[in-house]
């Protein structure tokens, strides 16, 4: 098991084990005119109330009963009851206008009493399970404004919920909590936003480069949205009505689709069916069943506990697998899977402690509230990174695939021996030199031969014959610009194609100048040899505009040259008569 994994594992263990909070402060909270929200947790008193049905006044009559809780700090974890809070209140403040806030969104519903001399002087309902519009805030997290005059007064708090019992209770100047929670606000959109710029990026990137990785990639980033959309209470204030009913496993859906992304990302990141086949499998097993289970909740076959009771038995999964993968291909050198190592333990980190807050064993407070959320940035972060050197190795993949293409495209143009264009590579050339030809600066297309050669190649061996067309093509182009071109069409026979040439008489100098080139014997295997040319030439267009009909002319040229004496040039114009076929 890797390293991370027993990490996370004895964190695990410790946090099982920490002890309960320490001893609150005595007395009731004082609220003065100092600045910054005042946290009420020194001063609570709670009372569980198995029941479900004590009423206001059932608790006054109890008051003797509350007790200081023996849980983490703002964390009652997991709980079937209700239980109820009290908050005595000592106001010194010359601001009688106040903001009591609970800040854990998901908690279902809290009814809150301000009580004065005995009496109930404020009532309000909060909680997801209201209606935006029938909160009485529209905040992210749940609040009341509450006047709260110099004197002594008492909050009460009923709460309940199907998720674990949070209460970060803050109590704020009105004026206060509107720049409080503006700051929350700025970072969570932020977060949010950062989140959105990844996802389009994704889905361009997935789009462009035709790879399943980026839409994997970009599920997982819909699925973390959902959830922390709806976790951070932002959902509830700005997108919708109510967070009852289907809309109340969005938090669920949003895990799952993140941890069905996920498992498929990590097994097309990592290679894992060449490199892990069996871990490949359990990670598409644990993808399949993730979909599946938000398919049938989807379709209301699943209520809101069985959603997440499938969320939290597969999340984990996913996060080991992954884990141990990524650090034995990152011992092996992997770029990918070090990043991977990054992202995997710091989500581990902020998902265990995720879970350790909803099960009760950690205090409240920002750090833990959202260090889940920080870790799926950071995640996220090396998750990009990771996507990033994909695209690297996308380019280099596709860069190797076009220099071998042309590496064969050159190969198939090109004359094994001497490195000079072949046939094929001749007719590409004059293809695209062609349709340049004019009157007045044709295209001169010579068709020159070897003669002597055979004498050469019987006498001295084929492996010397070979090494004279080199020699041959190396003084061809030795003696020609480096815009013409010189071809082998097989044998001894080679091409030579000049554009713009002034004149006929510029195209005969030039052909001069390739005989009188061939004067010079050349060394072969040790011995001296000489070979002269013969060479017959066309002019386009004023000799033919395509190229079979301008070699068939330059042929029948030098055909004629052969006959009459060898070691000439010759032109194809009109004159000379062309070879049948």
């Amino acid at each position: 098991m890797s390293g991370l994994v027993r990490i996370a594992l004895y964190l695990w263990f410790c946090l099982a084990w920490l002890p309960a909070a320490a001893a609150h402060g005595a007395g009731p909270l004082p609220l003065d005119d100092g600045d910054g929200p005042i946290d009420a947790w020194p001063a609570i008193r709670m009372l569980a109330d198995p029941s479900r049905a004590l009423s206001i006044e059932d608790v006054q009559r109890r008051g003797a009963e509350f007790s200081e809780p023996q849980v983490r700090r703002n964390n009652f974890g997991p709980r079937r009851d209700a239980i109820w809070l009290r908050v005595p209140l000592e106001v010194t403040s010359r601001t009688p206008r106040w903001v009591l806030e609970v800040d854990y969104p998901p908690l279902n519903r809290i009814d809150a009493y301000l009580v004065t001399d005995g009496r109930v002087v404020r009532q309000a309902t909060m909680g997801s399970s209201l209606r935006a519009d029938d909160r009485p805030m529209r905040s992210r997290s749940h609040a009341v404004a509450l006047e709260l005059p110099a004197g002594s007064h008492e909050i009460y708090l009923r709460v309940e919920s199907t998720t674990a019992i949070v209460v970060p209770i803050r109590l704020h100047k009105a004026d206060g909590f509107v720049g409080y929670e503006s700051g929350r606000l700025l970072l969570q959109g932020l977060m949010f936003g950062f989140t959105i710029t990844l996802l389009v990026t994704s889905v361009v990137n997935g789009v462009s480069l035709r790879d399943k990785v980026f839409a994997q990639y970009a599920l997982m980033l819909v699925g973390v949205s959902m959830f922390f959309l709806s976790f951070s209470g932002l959902g509830h204030q700005f997108l919708w009505q109510d967070q009852s009913g289907m809309l109340s496993k969005t938090s669920p859906w949003g895990a799952l689709l993140a941890l069905t992304g996920a498992s498929l990302f990590v097994v097309g990141a990592l290679d894992m069916p060449r490199r892990s086949p069996w871990l490949a499998r359990g990670l598409n097993a644990v993808a399949a069943a993730g979909a599946t289970s938000f398919v049938a909740s989807l379709f209301g076959l699943l209520d809101y506990p069985q959603t997440a009771l499938a969320a939290t038995v597969l999340g984990p999964i996913p996060i080991i697998l992954a884990l141990y993968e990524s650090v034995r291909q990152a011992r092996q050198g992997s770029r990918i899977a070090r990043f991977m190592v990054l992202g995997w333990g710091a989500y581990t980190v902020g998902a265990l402690a995720m879970a350790a807050m909803l099960r009760g064993f950690l205090p409240v407070d920002f750090l833990t509230q959202h260090l889940f959320q920080f870790s799926s940035l950071i995640e996220m972060f090396a998750w990009m990174r990771v996507l990033a050197i994909r695209i690297e190795d996308i380019r280099r993949d596709a860069e190797r695939i076009a220099a071998e293409k042309s590496a064969l495209v050159s190969l198939a143009h090109t004359d094994a021996l001497t490195g000079l264009p072949n046939r094929r590579g001749l007719a590409e050339a004059l293809e695209a030199a062609l349709p340049g030809a004019r009157a007045e600066s044709p295209l001169a297309l010579y068709l020159l031969d070897l003669d002597g050669f055979k004498a050469v190649n019987d006498r001295l061996g084929h492996d010397a014959g070979d090494e004279l067309l080199v020699q041959v093509a190396k003084r061809l182009r030795a003696v020609l610009r480096g815009s013409d071109l010189v071809a082998r069409l097989g044998g001894d026979e080679f091409v030579v194609m000049l554009p713009g040439v002034a004149s006929e008489a510029n195209a005969m100098t030039v052909g001069q100048k390739m005989l009188d080139a061939f004067k010079e014997p050349f060394v072969v295997a040790g011995q001296s040899c000489r070979v002269g040319l013969t060479i017959g030439f066309a002019l386009a267009p004023n000799d033919g505009q395509d190229a079979a009909h301008l070699l068939r002319r330059a042929d029948a040229a030098m055909y004629a040259g052969k006959q009459g004496g060898r070691q000439c040039i010759r032109r194809g114009g009109a004159s000379v008569g062309l070879a049948a076929g």
